[in-house]
């Protein structure tokens, strides 16, 4: 017996490609700098979990509702060691920004990922 198996979708493989993108807080803040999303200072601060970047916080603001939810969402974002390709915040960060799915793909290696190489960037 022969089982033919098709090719997987790519928009499902996509999907599960940017799911599985991360990078690590240190990184992203060198390549937030880099890309003027953030100051050298608010990288210096953002690396070691003293503080976040400004356009965080002003994000946290405008889009949770309540002190409390907006004080756990910042704790949260400061004690995330990995930067997950798909997290909300991330999205609203680059919506902001007007940064595409494709440079955000570039970014976090999401072709590396599909075609089995390795995740994330060189910084």
């Amino acid at each position: 017996m022969i089982i033919k198996i098709g090719r997987p979708d790519p928009s499902i493989a996509l999907a599960q490609a940017r799911a599985a993108a991360s990078m690590s807080r240190l990184d992203f803040a060198k390549l937030a700098l880099r890309e003027g999303w953030i100051t050298a200072a608010e990288a210096k601060a953002w690396v070691p979990g003293n503080a976040l970047p400004q356009i965080v916080t002003d994000i946290i603001a405008q889009h949770i509702e309540g002190a409390d939810k907006q004080d756990i969402a910042e704790i949260n974002a400061l004690g995330q060691l990995v930067v997950n390709r798909n997290d909300l915040l991330l999205r609203l960060l680059m919506m902001s920004k007007k940064v595409t799915d494709a440079q955000m793909d570039t970014h976090f290696g999401v072709g590396a990922i599909l075609w089995g190489g390795a995740t994330g960037v060189v910084v």
